[in-house]
Parts: structure tokens; sequence; C-alpha cells
């Protein structure tokens, strides 16, 4: 039995290996069609030829921890540590082989953003029997009280001042002074009080009310016709809970949350010794789909690790040794952040240059052979395959931007928007 799962997960990685080679040779834009079906499933196909391996993923929308309500803040972490942990009246050790054995590899559950995703890789030839096997999951699921208190064990994860990453630290804390009040800026695997509290009656209601026809979407990626696809829907989701109304969206919440008015603060590590970690960052809340195309474009154009002009200028200067940057998207809201490390001695002249920058972006940001350079590179990369189907579809909604149709005026109003050194929030840690 093990030599026979030995084998399958090699095809299973021969597999992966000729997708990937097949996405890099893919031509142009990457079709994605609805497909219709009876059960009333969002649910999407992009047809890859000569592919034996399948890539499924199922998203059920604002099920994510950054959804919980405060009395259940983590709840998400809860039902996704149990949901594949038993399958089918398996052990955890049981389960696993399972797994192994029908050839799902890379099986990933996440519930820690706005969504609560669970995503997979299948052999086409293996798929029906597959799916029967995981299709409890979304129905049934399997836990005792026993293994409630397990999972609930896990979490929340906390930092430890001294061995947790300085990074992890900075953004933290950067989140709690951009969303104060907010789950956006929260653990984003819940509180200790809240999980402590979670039942078996909650999991089951959370399910109930998360786990339905009307709030999942689905994408299958792979050599598959339509008519293949509405089998699996079949298989995996027809016990699912019938469409239920939908609950208010609670936008206004986000909007009335404020940014700390403290901006700056400091943590202290002893293990820093003379470096010191500085991560700046802005709290977005409202752009359209041309700003958020345009903030890829400032982004890149300036923090490129090679040809940025905020790093060639700190690189320039010799002041900081390590520059990173993320552009944070999400349901309600937007993040832009950076982060160094700077010796200390070299920390006063980094302040300068921070602020100097952000003046000189805010008010004549635009570049003209720069950013359009960075531009067309987007507009180009938005009409080539992927190098993998990993988040695909997170991949294709930010390939899908209008990235063609941004201004000069559209870029001018997004770095007004991006350097507002009114609304950026800056951590310090050092020892």
């Amino acid at each position: 039995m093990f030599q026979r799962s030995k084998i399958i997960i090699a095809l299973l990685f021969i597999g992966l290996i000729s997708v990937l080679i097949f996405l890099k040779k893919e031509e142009s834009c990457i079709k994605i069609n609805a497909i219709a079906n009876n059960i009333n499933i969002k649910a999407y196909r992009i047809h890859m030829k000569s592919n034996s391996v399948l890539y499924m993923k199922c998203k059920f929308k604002n099920a994510g921890v950054m959804h919980n309500d405060s009395s259940e803040h983590g709840i998400s972490a809860i039902v996704g540590g149990l949901l594949c942990r038993k399958i089918n009246g398996l052990s955890p050790e049981g389960t696993t082989e399972k797994l192994r054995s029908l050839g799902i590899g890379k099986l990933d559950v996440s519930a820690f953003g706005d969504d609560f995703t669970i995503s997979f890789y299948v052999l086409k030839d293996k798929a029906e029997e597959a799916l029967q096997f995981l299709a409890p999951v979304f129905s049934q699921i399997e836990f005792s009280k026993n293994d409630l208190e397990f999972i609930k064990e896990r979490y929340p994860t906390v930092l430890e001042l001294e061995t947790a990453h300085p990074l992890k630290l900075l953004l933290e804390k950067l989140m709690s002074m951009l969303y104060q009040n907010h789950n956006y800026g929260r653990n984003s695997t819940g509180t200790a009080q809240a999980i402590a509290s979670i039942t078996e009656d909650n999991i089951r209601e959370f399910l109930k009310l998360h786990f339905s026809k009307s709030k999942l979407e689905f994408l299958v990626v792979g050599d598959v016709s339509s008519f293949e696809v509405e089998g699996y829907l079949e298989t995996l989701f027809s016990k699912l809970s019938k469409k239920i109304e939908e609950t208010t969206e609670k936008k206004n919440e986000l909007s009335s949350t404020t940014v700390s008015s403290e901006k700056d603060a400091i943590i202290h590590k002893k293990s820093m010794d003379n470096i010191v970690g500085v991560v700046s960052g802005i709290r977005i809340d409202d752009l359209s789909e041309k700003e958020i195309a345009a903030a890829y474009i400032i982004i890149e154009t300036l923090f490129d690790n090679k040809v940025g002009d905020f790093v060639q200028g700190l690189r320039e200067k010799n002041i900081a040794y390590s520059v990173g940057f993320n552009f944070l998207r999400r349901k309600f809201s937007n993040i832009f952040y950076f982060y160094v490390y700077v010796n200390k001695e070299d920390l006063v002249n980094f302040q300068e240059y921070l602020t100097q920058k952000m003046a000189q972006y805010e008010q004549e940001f635009f570049r003209g052979k720069d950013v359009h350079c960075v531009q067309n590179y987007m507009v180009a990369q938005s009409k080539n395959g992927f190098s993998n189907m990993m988040d695909l579809d997170e991949k294709i909604k930010r390939r899908s931007l209008p990235f063609s149709e941004v201004t000069q005026t559209v870029l001018m109003d997004t770095a007004k928007k991006l350097f507002n050194k009114l609304q950026l929030r800056t951590v310090y840690i050092f020892q």
C-alpha cells in the first residue's frame, strides 16, 4: 500500500512539472469559462490541454477570520483545523494515507483572510474517486469534543517577543494602528477569550451559515470539459445547504474605524543588537480598479529591488541593507507598506530620507520613462500565461486590472493617496 502511494505521489509530481512547463508556453490571455450547473454554484473552468493533473479551489466568501464576529473571533481558524483532519470515519493518520493513495496533493485550507478557501491538486484519472472521498468535508464535518479541544490548543497564534521574526512583530503592530477596534487590525488567528468559548454547536452553526451554495465559488484548471466539471460539482457539493438569504455586508463598520492618532510606535527586542527594523504603512479604503492598477505601477516603479527609485536612493546613500514592500488588497480596504533594516547609527539619515521621498512622491511622482516601462510590462504580463496554478484566481484578478487605461492624472491622484504623510504610520523595532 505504501509503495503504491509513493508511485501515485511520484506521478502527481511529474504531472505538476508538466503543468509548470505547459503554463509557461500558454499563448495569450487565459480564458475563464463560467459553468452552468443544476445546483446553482458559481463555477469556472480554465482549460489547459495535455495535462493529467487538475487544480481545484473552493472559496466561501466572507467566511474567513477577518469576518468573524468579535464573540467568535477565530472560529474560522478552528474550523480550518478540523475540516480535513478526519474524513469518512478515518483517523487523522488514516485520512492522510488515504489522501496520498488517491493522489490528492497540496491540500491547503486557509481561513485567515476575508474568505475561507480549500484548494488541492488531483490526478484526473482518479478525480471522481478522490472527490467522492472529499465530499463529506463540505457537508458533514467529523469531529469530537476532544478533537475540538485539541485544535483550540493551537490558537490563537501569539507572537513571542524574543523568538518571533522582527518583521512579523512590526506588521502586527502596524495593522493594529491602521485598523483600531476592527478584525483587520487584530490577531489573524483569533483571540484567546473568544476561542476558549467556542463549542461544538458554534462549529456546526458556522458551517450551516457559511458553507452554503450561495457563498461558494469553485474553480477547476486542467484538461477538463464543462460536462466533467458539472459532474465534479454534483459529487462535491450536492449535499451542501441550499441558498440562504445573504447577510448585509458591514462596510460602514470599517469606514468608521479610525487610524491610530499615534503616528509612530516602538518595539524593544533584546536580540536586535545594533540593527533597527522599520515598517511604514498606509491604509486606503476606497480605490477604483484603475487606481489599484495605478498603485501597482507606482509601487513597482519606486520600490523594485533592482531599479526602483526609493531603493536606488538608499543604495547610493548606503543607508539600508535590506528593503521590501507589499500592496495588500483586502475586501474593504488596501494597505501599502514597506520595510527596511538599518544600522542604528543610520536611523536618523533614513528618517530624513523617508520624509524627503514621501513629500516628493506625493507632489511630483510622475516620471514618464520609468512609469511607462513598468506600465507596458504589466500590460504585456496580463496577456501571458502563468508559471504555476497556486492561487491562480488571485493572479488572474490582478492581471485583469485595466493597466492600459491608467493615465497620468490617475497616477498622480493615486500617488497622493499612497504617500499621504498624515495617514502614514511607522513602527520601529530595536534593542
